[in-house]
């Protein structure tokens, strides 16, 4: 009935649609120590997260990502769940990287984890049905659904006839046909993927285990993650397998449907409704982790189930009278496949290497996407060449027949990666770092997570829309566009009574050049009236025509009208109000480097840059020309050697975008320079803002009479959150909690 798939799709231009559908990732993995022993702690996470959770055991963890319709979106989010998880873990625990569990140990110490009791009983009772052993072990479930455009069209052009017009119908043929081939395929994929040689030396109480390594253990039906009732629930229909599974339940030979230990399961609305309601995506439960992938399996194997499903749904159908002899075979050639040596080239070379000759003709064909054709070529080698799968591997790396050692080894690699730079988020590496910061901690806290936009790092989460640069709904779009404004921010807070500092606008070069001479012979500060990130800031120490003229130029090139100001003595400290709280301050040092009486100046700056944006979220330094002509101001040069200790500022103006150093100093300012910084928060009516004052002295109670003590500089509503969190020196301050916490209280 189906037999022409292939053919109607290349006919109604389709075929971009068979490479596509919507993907789920589920990774479980076991928590170990350092000496590869169980942890059974209580995941630092709430019942009921969407995300992160246990399954089985209290030891066991399981990652479980959102739908996506691309496989980097997929990788993306389990890369970041896997970070979030193995960063909230204790310091000693980490994630076990093989399917077969480390060394058990005694059985009766293992704890069942369920957030409900049904759930509990649930576990307890399927744990002594099977025993603890199997399901201990842990794999790597993928979920996949077909695009709904591509059957609908089918179905509508060529298909509504031979389906009488029952549309519900067709779509479960599909997904029928699709389950189906799978089961006599994923023979291939056995091969392709398996990596569970062997099992350690406690696990095979139960029943004796193999004598030698095989290619995988959980991907077998002897000794793997299966059961006799997936056996007994038939695929000749969508109605049969309901039926089938119905009795299985009726007659309490399986507690529930998630008992049907099957390599591929069916999901819809209800299962009693399957037929009527149609199937939604499709299961694949039994794949082994990819030991040597962080997160359990790779992109090209992703990317290579993404082509071999497409190829499942153009090969020809089973015929039914065929059907269960078919199913039979591919079962007993998987359980051949699971169970041969994996030292050895396989007794089904012959099958695999006609079906991956079958598969390039029709990937070709089919004109298959880049990356799934890349994923084809290295499967292939490994069907030329047996060494190149992971079981072949992995028995290269086992020790007197255990993979233990290697196993935590590994799993200390993957958790050094990612606890390393705790303020990056795999995943979303090229998001601002206030968007990584948020999105790290709404992963955490079970909030769901939608990136709406991944150019311009938008996210929606829950209900809220968070856009890339940290601007929510705490604050309002004028209060937003007001302090983007550096003259009126300052106008507002004068009238408010608190201290800015003086100074005047230009509209033309050539009145600035004219008002010269009328200025105060001090340092002055030369800005744009508007300008992001210290874009167009120059400071005159000693100015002349000359310099000014230079800094009007820069100044006029961000915006139309500059600012003159006087240069204030003092140091500059970022205050981060949240929901009239001063929540955290950091000192802004300007960018500098130190002294060690061996290195240049350009040579520190290298050195320090080794650093900044890699293991510290601060921008890189700069050598331009302004950090020339500050140099010069202060009177150094690059070239120039600097004593041992001496500290240089390489731009007068201080400002984290371009290079300063972020200081802790919350818990040392005095509370009225706080008082101020919730003062002009409040003036400007911004719930979520980065108030930067210039303070003369952190330690002494500010004199509202004498101005010189303080004065706010500019404010910002969108502030960087990861110089708080992650400072330069001093204490990490929990800020991107605080705002979730806040912008979730503000919209309930």
């Amino acid at each position: 009935m189906l037999n022409q798939f292939g053919a109607l799709l290349k006919k109604r231009a389709l075929t971009p649609l068979l490479f596509s559908g919507q993907y789920g990732i589920e990774r479980e993995g076991q928590r170990i120590d350092h000496q590869g022993q169980l942890q059974q702690t209580v995941l630092p996470f709430k019942a009921g997260h969407p995300y992160l959770r246990n399954d089985f055991a209290r030891s066991q963890a399981e990652m479980v990502t959102d739908y996506f319709s691309s496989r980097q979106q997929t990788l993306n989010q389990l890369a970041a769940l896997n970070a979030v998880l193995l960063r909230q873990l204790k310091a000693g625990e980490m994630l076990w990287p093989l399917s077969m569990p480390p060394k058990l140990g005694d059985l009766k110490a293992i704890k069942v984890a369920a957030p409900t009791k049904s759930a509990q009983r649930y576990r307890e009772n399927i744990g002594k049905k099977y025993g603890y052993r199997m399901q201990m072990m842990s794999a790597v479930h993928f979920n996949f659904s077909l695009p709904e455009k591509l059957l609908r069209t089918l179905f509508e052009t060529d298909y509504h006839d031979q389906f009488a017009d029952h549309y519900i119908a067709f779509h479960n043929a599909v997904y029928l046909k699709l389950a189906q081939n799978y089961l006599r395929y994923r023979y291939v994929l056995t091969y392709l993927l398996g990596a569970s040689p062997l099992a350690e030396s406690d696990f095979f109480q139960q029943q004796p285990g193999p004598s030698e390594m095989v290619r995988s253990l959980h991907m077998s039906q002897k000794y793997g993650y299966d059961n006799i009732a997936a056996q007994q629930v038939s695929l000749s229909s969508l109605t049969d397998y309901v039926t089938d599974l119905q009795r299985l339940l009726k007659t309490h030979e399986l507690q529930g449907p998630r008992e049907l230990y099957a390599a591929v399961r069916f999901h819809g609305q209800s299962l009693a409704q399957l037929p009527q309601t149609g199937v939604h995506y499709l299961e694949l439960r039994t794949f082994d982790l990819n030991p040597f992938a962080p997160v359990g399996l790779t992109a090209t194997d992703f990317s290579f189930l993404q082509l071999f499903l497409a190829y499942l749904l153009v090969l020809p159908s089973t015929p039914q009278t065929d059907l269960k002899a078919q199913l039979k075979h591919g079962a007993a050639l998987n359980e051949a496949i699971a169970l041969e040596s994996p030292l050895n080239v396989s007794q089904a070379q012959t099958q695999l290497a006609q079906f991956m000759a079958g598969l390039k003709q029709f990937m070709l064909d089919y004109q298959a996407p880049q990356a799934l054709q890349n994923a084809w070529q290295l499967m292939q080698k490994r069907v030329d060449d047996y060494r190149q799968t992971p079981s072949y591997q992995l028995c290269q790396m086992s020790q007197n027949q255990s993979l233990q050692s290697w196993g935590i080894k590994q799993a200390r690699t993957f958790k050094k990666q990612v606890t390393t730079v705790c303020y990056q988020l795999p995943g979303y590496l090229s998001f601002p770092l206030t968007s990584q910061l948020i999105l790290a901690a709404a992963f955490r806290r079970g909030i769901n997570v939608q990136v709406l936009d991944s150019q311009s790092a938008i996210l929606r989460l829950n209900q809220q829309v968070v856009l890339g640069n940290g601007q929510s709904s705490l604050n309002t779009q004028s209060a937003t566009l007001l302090v983007q404004n550096r003259f009126a921010t300052k106008t507002v807070l004068g009238q408010a009574g608190l201290p800015v500092p003086p100074g005047a606008t230009y509209q033309e070069m050539t009145s600035a050049i004219q008002a010269f001479a009328t200025l105060p012979q001090q340092p002055l500060v030369v800005k744009p009236k508007i300008s992001a990130h210290g874009a167009g800031v120059t400071v005159l120490l000693s100015p002349n025509k000359t310099d000014f003229k230079m800094a009007a130029k820069s100044a006029f090139a961000y915006d139309s009208t500059i600012m003159v100001e006087p240069y204030l003595n003092g140091t500059i400290y970022r205050f981060l109000v949240i929901d009239e709280q001063v929540v955290a301050i950091a000192e802004c040092t300007p960018a500098n480097v130190v002294g060690d009486g061996r290195h240049t100046l350009a040579t520190l700056v290298q050195l320090k840059n080794q650093k900044r944006g890699k293991q510290t979220p601060f921008s890189p330094l700069q050598l331009d020309q302004l950090t020339k002509f500050d140099l010069q101001q202060q009177g150094y040069n690059l070239q120039q050697v600097l004593p041992r200790g001496q500290q240089v500022y390489l731009r007068l103006a201080a400002d984290f975008a371009t290079g300063s150093d972020a200081i802790d100093v919350t818990k040392e300012m005095d509370t009225s320079y706080q008082k101020l910084a919730l003062t002009a928060a409040k003036a400007l009516k911004l719930k979520v803002a980065g108030i930067n004052m210039v303070v003369a002295n952190l330690y002494q109670p500010l004199v509202p009479e004498q101005s010189n003590m303080a004065n706010i500089l500019s404010v910002t509503a969108q502030p960087e959150l990861a110089v708080h969190e992650v400072p330069f020196f001093g204490q990490a301050q929990p800020v991107t909690q605080q705002f979730l916490k806040v912008l979730f209280a503000a919209n309930k």
